[in-house]
């Protein structure tokens, strides 16, 4: 299950970026606006959340361990 999500991850920022291309090219703001738009994209397996609302969820949840 593990290789399908990677190929789904894969699938997911080659629309964003070619295979094999040179991340030094790109600015910050660039890398950064992909990201953002991949961590608010639903997903399947979050039951159609987004995994910035998975990881908001985790981080407001009482189970978060505590140092």
């Amino acid at each position: 299950m593990a290789a399908r999500h990677r190929r789904e991850h894969n699938r997911l920022l080659r629309r964003y970026l070619a295979k094999g291309a040179d991340l030094r090219t790109f600015g910050q703001t660039d890398l950064d606006s992909i990201a953002h738009e991949l961590n608010h994209r639903p997903r399947k397996t979050h039951g159609r959340r987004t995994p910035a609302e998975v990881y908001a969820d985790l981080l407001n949840s009482s189970d978060t361990p505590t140092t």
